[in-house]
């Protein structure tokens, strides 16, 4: 037992070192979290999220991020999985060092998760599991999402996508049924952490269902699942049915719209990209293409499990191409996607852990040659990301300051879109020209101005701040109604002669109840956990 836990220590001495590697790399370059203005990445609209995380717990609206404008982005982009940053940042007294150790989290967790999913749940021995643990955290789809795109969400879902899958198929062949309480919770913390890929792997795990048809006759099994499903909507239930909520009443703008055809990448850019293994376009890395073949070229001598994980691999890379059809879909819920390429995420899972199982057979002496090769390119595609048109973000000044004036019209109110330069500009829109605004501001949780009404009459104010459901108005410390303009924005009614007005934002009465059932919903789980571990402990005694 001594051994057992010095082993562990040890595992996880050594996945926090190579953590710490992984972020060092473009620390020591003095390019972290730095934004390539020819790559495009999203470390702009995250920066600007971690500070409209600052009061998350009571408003849901910021006021001092994306022009004061009063963005509802945490309505309908989860926000639960990245709330870490915000306390390591407060923690830590800067923004920047909070999501550098946020980000080396990040990494570690990858690690943790993925290595024990593979002892646990595959039955993998050490050296096998630690060999998928790497290449799935080193895995080049993951370098582009954290050196290039930063996008943070997808990183998020990366986490849990090894125990999702891996004890889903435990579940199917071994018939583990207590299985449910990790679907659960790793499929609610990918929903959490980014919707797009939770819609990913509801496809992929129905396709397993599928493709192990046969193994899925037992009641029992499905009683599991249900089981899953539900613990898993009361867990998520304070993210989804807020958004629902606003989506049912106020007409929402949806994120940039693809041509899934136009993004999917030709068979010649695959495989240069992949060969190149580097981090500046969306690719699978040159193991990955040197598993497939391998498999390829043994297809007839692989185990039955191995051809099957050669044939999804393969099959999920064919639908990031321009081969696949993808205008048929183009008019379907499936442009949700947007880049066809986001498949990757889980078409390189399938392929690492068949390269782990090519890998492991061979001398460990070209284990520790694989392994070090990784690590070299690692640091040589951090150091050839692009040194022209770079911002710089290694420093709290530059983080406040973009949040502050960084545009994003995701999730506006559909009447907005056509306004945004009016609001961006605070353009206050009165039906009396005798009436004027002497004066706004705007705190992390108010937006304040003062009107003088010298007509003496009722007017109608158009104020230059979004409008969602929970916007609170207060005029001269009163509560007035508040209803949604021509422009999206929140118009109100004013008859005093001087209105001290202030807005601010509330979590609605649905919304509040959703997040009590979801935390109760954990704590039930926790609970489970527990008596299931003490039932443990007392029956190992015993035997």
């Amino acid at each position: 037992m001594i051994k057992k836990y010095i082993q562990n220590i040890g595992i996880n001495i050594f996945f926090l070192v190579l953590s710490v590697y992984y972020e060092l790399t473009f620390i020591l370059g003095n390019k972290p979290w730095a934004f390539y203005a020819d790559l495009r990445g999203d470390q702009l609209f995250h920066i600007t999220r971690l500070y409209g995380l600052k009061h998350i717990l009571t408003n849901p609206v910021a006021f001092n991020t994306y022009y004061g404008e009063g963005n509802g982005v945490n309505f309908f982009y989860p926000w639960v999985t990245f709330y870490p940053a915000r306390i390591l940042s407060n923690l830590l007294n800067s923004e920047f060092k909070g999501m550098m150790a946020f980000l080396l989290l990040t990494t570690y967790l990858t690690f943790v998760l993925s290595y024990y999913s593979c002892r646990r749940y595959l039955r993998w021995r050490t050296k096998k599991s630690i060999i998928f643990s790497f290449l799935w955290t080193f895995g080049t789809y993951r370098g582009v999402d954290f050196f290039n795109r930063t996008d943070i969400g997808e990183l998020l879902a990366l986490i849990c996508i090894p125990p999702l899958v891996m004890s889903f198929i435990d579940l199917i062949k071994r018939k583990n049924y207590s299985n449910w309480i990790v679907l659960a919770l790793s499929m609610s913390w990918i929903i959490l952490s980014h919707v797009l890929s939770a819609l990913i792997m509801v496809a992929i795990l129905t396709g397993l269902l599928i493709i192990n048809i046969h193994n899925v006759k037992d009641i029992r099994l499905w009683v599991s699942l249900i089981k899953s499903v539900v613990i898993t909507c009361l867990l998520t239930i304070l993210y989804w049915l807020p958004m629902l909520q606003q989506m049912r009443y106020i007409p929402i703008s949806r994120p940039f719209i693809a041509i899934l055809e136009d993004w999917a990448i030709s068979n010649n850019d695959l495989i240069a990209n992949s060969l190149n293994s580097n981090y500046l376009q969306p690719n699978v890395g040159i193991v990955i293409i040197f598993t497939i073949l391998t498999g390829i070229i043994n297809f007839k001598g692989m185990s039955n499990r191995n051809k099957k994980l050669l044939v999804i691999s393969s099959g999920l890379i064919w639908l990031c191409t321009k081969t696949f059809p993808w205008m048929i879909f183009q008019n379907t819920v499936i442009n949700y996607i947007q880049f066809p390429w986001r498949l990757m995420l889980v078409a390189s899972f399938f392929a690492y852990l068949l390269s782990t199982e090519l890998i492991e057979k061979i001398d460990i002496k070209y284990i520790v040659m694989l392994i070090v090769f990784v690590l070299a390119s690692h640091y040589s595609f951090v150091l050839s990301l692009p040194k022209n048109n770079v911002t710089l973000l290694n420093n709290n000044e530059k983080l406040e300051k973009i949040s502050s004036k960084h545009f994003n019209n995701d999730y506006y109110p559909k009447a907005s879109v056509k306004h945004t330069q009016s609001i961006g500009d605070k353009k206050f829109d009165i039906n009396d020209k005798n009436a004027k605004v002497i004066g706004y501001s705007n705190t992390d949780t108010e937006f304040k101005f003062t009107l003088i009404n010298n007509s003496k009459k009722r007017i109608e104010v158009d104020v230059p701040i979004l409008y969602y459901l929970g916007i609170e108005v207060k005029n001269n410390n009163k509560i007035v109604p508040a209803a949604i303009s021509s422009r999206g924005t929140v118009k109100i009614n004013l008859n005093n002669r001087r209105n001290n007005v202030v807005i601010s934002s509330r979590y609605t009465r649905l919304a509040k109840t959703s997040q009590y059932i979801s935390l109760s919903t954990l704590l039930f789980l926790i609970l489970i956990l527990i008596y299931k571990n003490i039932t443990y402990r007392k029956l190992a005694k015993v035997l």
